[in-house]
């Protein structure tokens, strides 16, 4: 993604944004002037974001071995684990996630070492690729240097969050190199782009079937730009293609009606106006411009928006129909398609969260004053201004360390964005503006980065916990930025405080801090201590560090077989112990309820298991029941509980 912060670009200084490199051939050569200052422009650039790289990989390598759930890194682990002996997720066991990731991170073991460290090293290294991306998109909006801060306010909402190697984290990842790739088609005009746009969404939903919703953003921006293509074509004295229109819109219905269908479950007003009215203000502005500005006969556009699609598409699918193949082989694709779209309907009852009350989004409204003052204030007022809100933003720093209101203001506001931009950006594309005669670019751009946050979004549903906000605010900045295009130009001082503080924010309060007050109240970071086992790496809270170095080497010394049985909820276990687990299942709560109990109990007996770990404090499924105890201390009459776990064996 490096080539993507290096394309070839004209920067104009006067008004801080890049232009199609082709736009500079047309007419005469340029001048020698005009050569050097698109050099000493593109230098400049390459700097800020040399220094960017090394600031944002010093901050994130130094706290890579924080942060961790338990659960978390045993899952992530245990099933590359299972996939580096041979098995094939979903058909072998249950993989919460569709298994691509867990490839990687296989191959990973087999190249570094089977331990938490090395999926950590894999993240990073992704990381690392990520950030020029969002250098490149920032870039195609302001100057370097604000381009710089933009990326490092996105850097520290993203990763530095919570360390752990999610696939979520990829997904976020895969999205914005999706964004960049459709930037780079905008500028280039060739197809290409469109396939690596599409090749990003095939990884992504390999990695998790989340992914489909940033293809299904891109597919909204490809019928946006079709138009845009088409009206351009055939400017005022366009036919209406009535078929084409009623496609189109009938396609948009379903479009809504799948996101309905998709909270259902939790259909609250918070989750509507979350999930389902930011896209549903999207269709309908796709709608309204197919019926109110004609851009062509149907068969045209028809033809038109395939030649876009088709791409896409076939990105998508090599990297899809590439994971398939062992399935199809293996006669798994059942039990491939039972584990994406059936199994994960079990995580409601169990791994869900409800989306806040909208009363969270009165947040916004002193952002929201401060932003129409500084807009309205004149030119000899904003550094005035800009001097009064970073003294009100210190203040608030300092206060958001002890009061949970000042905490939550800051963190409710962030939170709540995602739909009121989407308000003021389907307002500002409702019609052309005089930015957009400026730069051509900014109006698909800008909806580019729209349809594409606002679908993945729904990464938050059904667990809308704070950190979920975290894989998809990246894009959120982004999405800012492109709409902050259509301002009216002024001085950058108060953004620029805006976006600092945004950063000493997420560094000092958000940043390292237990995830279960992230978004409640400031908490500091627990006293942490190395796993001081072989497969550890990371630092975790000195009573995770205590329970563990004590447990792993009790359950090892009297676990005879190469198996252990370790529940309800505890997949680390299996990985630190360097044990297999019995039955197919990370979380007991994801495991068939019918039988439950005499099937784990007949495959703790045929595996020869000598030693086992019940968790007295699990956090999703429920504590086994008091007759499977009794079953499990007649077979493993000796015991010990350290900390919440209950170790028992027999000789």
């Amino acid at each position: 993604m490096l080539a993507l912060g290096q394309c070839a670009c004209q920067w104009d200084d006067s008004v801080g944004v890049t232009r199609p490199a082709q736009a500079s051939s047309l007419g005469s050569n340029p001048s020698p002037r005009s050569t050097w200052l698109r050099k000493e422009s593109l230098l400049r650039s390459r700097l800020v974001l040399f220094g960017v790289l090394v600031v944002a990989g010093a901050y994130v390598f130094a706290n890579l071995r924080t942060g961790w759930m338990p659960f978390d890194d045993g899952m992530i682990a245990q099933s590359a684990e299972r996939v580096m002996h041979g098995q094939l997720p979903h058909r072998d066991f249950d993989e919460p996630y569709t298994g691509g990731l867990s490839v990687v991170n296989a191959t990973a073991f087999r190249l570094l070492g089977t331990t938490l460290w090395t999926l950590r090293v894999v993240l990073f290294a992704a990381f690392m690729a990520w950030v020029p991306a969002v250098f490149y998109l920032a870039s195609r909006f302001v100057r370097p240097l604000a381009a710089g801060a933009l990326t490092l306010l996105a850097v520290v909402w993203s990763v530095p969050n919570y360390n752990a190697a999610m696939p979520s984290w990829y997904n976020l990842f895969l999205a914005t190199f999706g964004v960049a790739a459709l930037f780079r088609y905008l500028e280039a005009g060739s197809w290409r782009w469109l396939f690596v746009a599409g090749l990003a969404g095939g990884l992504s939903v390999i990695v998790k079937v989340v992914g489909l919703y940033y293809l299904a953003g891109v597919l909204l921006f490809l019928v946006f730009h079709a138009h845009a293509r088409a009206r351009s074509a055939v400017a005022n004295h366009a036919v209406r293609g009535p078929v084409y229109a009623a496609f189109v819109s009938a396609s948009l219905a379903l479009f809504v009606a799948a996101l309905v269908i998709l909270v259902r479950h939790q259909f609250r007003a918070p989750e509507v106006v979350l999930f389902v009215l930011p896209g549903a203000l999207l269709a309908l502005l796709l709608a309204r411009n197919e019926w109110a500005m004609p851009a062509g006969a149907s068969r045209e556009r028809f033809v038109l928006l395939a030649r876009m699609l088709l791409p896409v598409l076939a990105g998508a699918a090599i990297p899809v129909a590439l994971f398939l193949i062992p399935y199809v082989k293996g006669g798994a694709v059942s039990a491939l398609t039972y584990g994406l779209f059936v199994l994960p309907m079990r995580r409601f009852a169990f791994a869900s969260f409800l989306a806040p009350d909208l009363s969270v989004m009165l947040a916004l409204v002193p952002f929201a004053l401060l932003v129409i003052g500084a807009h309205r204030a004149g030119s000899r007022a904003q550094r005035p201004l800009a001097i009064m809100l970073a003294v009100v933003a210190l203040v608030a720093l300092l206060v958001s360390g002890r009061s949970e209101l000042a905490y939550r203001l800051v963190w409710n506001a962030v939170r709540s964005l995602v739909p009121a931009l989407t308000v003021i950006a389907v307002a500002v594309l409702w019609r052309a503006r005089e930015a957009d005669a400026r730069d051509p670019l900014l109006r698909p751009r800008t909806m580019a980065i729209v349809c594409i946050t606002v679908l993945c979004s729904l990464v938050q549903f059904p667990f809308a916990v704070p950190i979920y906000f975290c894989y998809v605010a990246p894009l959120v900045v982004l999405m800012a930025l492109a709409l902050r295009g259509y301002a009216t130009p002024q001085s950058a001082a108060v953004p620029g405080v805006l976006v600092a503080f945004l950063i000493l924010f997420a560094v000092v309060r958000v940043n390292g801090t237990p995830l279960q007050s992230m978004g409640v109240a400031y908490q500091p970071p627990f006293p942490s201590a190395p796993l001081k086992l072989a497969r550890g790496g990371v630092d975790v809270p000195n009573v995770h560090a205590d329970a563990y170095n004590e447990v792993i080497p009790l359950l090892a010394a009297h676990a005879r077989g190469g198996y252990t049985w370790a529940s309800p909820d505890t997949p680390e276990i299996y990985f630190l112990a360097n044990l297999q687990n019995p039955t197919r299942s990370f979380y007991d709560f994801m495991d068939d309820p019918v039988g439950y109990e005499p099937r784990t109990l007949a495959q703790i007996d045929a595996h020869g298991v000598t030693a086992v770990v019940i968790n007295r404090l699990p956090f999703w499924s429920k504590g086994i029941t008091r007759g499977m105890y009794r079953e499990i201390a007649t077979r493993f009459p000796q015991s010990r509980v350290i900390g919440p776990f209950d170790v028992r064996w027999r000789e």
